[in-house]
């Protein structure tokens, strides 16, 4: 855990060694940048294997003693293959359904189709991309930057980019970009629309919108199939949305491959490329009364960041107050 000077923790990471992808047997120490709750698990199940003689953090469990406590640990050196540890989450989900019903609780783990759920290791794989993608693109404003974590897992997962992680979370942004824009285009809200880019936003969501002329779009591949020609090549953000322009974005350090905008690099209160949604307006102004309470209290920020952080709360009220007065 890092953290400031005044204790505040704000970057979390593991140390480890990988061996995928690496040619030395005893494997290469490497750190990975987590989120707290990685972290927060992590610290999890060191606790529950205190005193071990080796640092392994996922160690085989002994069967003949009680699970889930120290003297499970195994000394053997080992840790459970992923068949095993399959095996051991569908244990668990039988063991939280007993329980449930033993004190008529109504919060057990449902079944699938008449049968318990089968947990498997790479459903979480799947869970974190979809988890990565859908939250919301805070980024692009630079107060969110879960997509900084995003792009260590992109490169780190498994101990190497060539995993498919990454393909994983762009089907999943994919897929929730798409859902956003068929909103905008079917339900007539882009017409409320502010922003420098707004007006070519509209006409672009316009065309979109021809593409669904007497259908229900509710099947993902089709989705994906409409979006791949008809692309409006608008990005939707949690504080601003991206009307892309390769020949006008602020964000693009290669302009010879302007496939899509470089969102980790955006700068939207300067980008002309920005179009502003009801939504986008609503995070704006909450960014900037956050802001105003974090100034209220002046002894406990640094006067260098104090100073930037009323200097983006004025860029941020003065860019509403531009492009926001008659939607206001």
């Amino acid at each position: 855990m890092h953290r400031t000077a005044d204790g505040m923790a704000y970057r979390w990471s593991v140390q480890s060694v990988a061996f995928k992808g690496e040619r030395d047997p005893r494997g290469t120490p490497a750190t990975w940048i987590v989120g707290e709750p990685a972290a927060r698990a992590v610290e999890v199940l060191e606790q529950l294997q205190p005193g071990r003689s080796d640092d392994l953090l996922f160690a085989t469990l002994d069967v003949t003693t009680a699970p889930h406590t120290p003297e499970a640990r195994a000394a053997s050196g080992k840790v459970p293959s992923g068949a095993t540890t399959n095996q051991q989450m569908r244990d668990f989900v039988a063991w939280v359904n007993r329980y449930c019903q033993a004190h008529d609780r109504g919060d057990a783990i449902p079944e699938i189709d008449g049968r318990p759920v089968r947990l498997r290791t790479g459903q979480f794989r799947r869970t974190l991309a979809w988890f990565i993608a859908r939250r919301p693109g805070g980024s692009i404003a630079g107060a969110i930057q879960y997509r900084h974590l995003s792009i260590h897992m992109f490169e780190g997962y498994a101990g190497t980019s060539d995993s498919g992680f990454r393909a994983e979370v762009e089907a999943e942004q994919a897929l929730a970009r798409g859902e956003v824009l068929v909103n905008l285009a079917t339900d007539h809200d882009h017409p409320d629309l502010a922003g420098p880019a707004a007006a070519e936003a509209g006409r672009r969501l316009d065309r979109l919108a021809s593409a669904f002329v007497g259908t229900v779009v509710t099947d993902p591949a089709r989705l994906r199939r409409i979006l791949h020609r008809d692309d409006p090549a608008i990005y939707p953000g949690e504080y601003v949305t991206c009307v892309f322009n390769p020949n006008t974005a602020l964000c693009l350090a290669d302009r010879a491959r302007p496939a899509a905008p470089e969102l980790s690099a955006c700068r939207p209160l300067d980008c002309p490329n920005v179009a502003l949604t009801r939504t986008n307006v609503a995070a704006l102004r909450r960014e900037a009364e956050h802001l105003t309470h974090e100034l209220q209290r002046p002894s406990s920020v640094p006067p260098l960041l104090w100073h930037r952080l009323a200097e983006r709360r004025d860029r941020i009220t003065a860019y509403l107050a531009r492009h926001t007065s008659e939607t206001s």
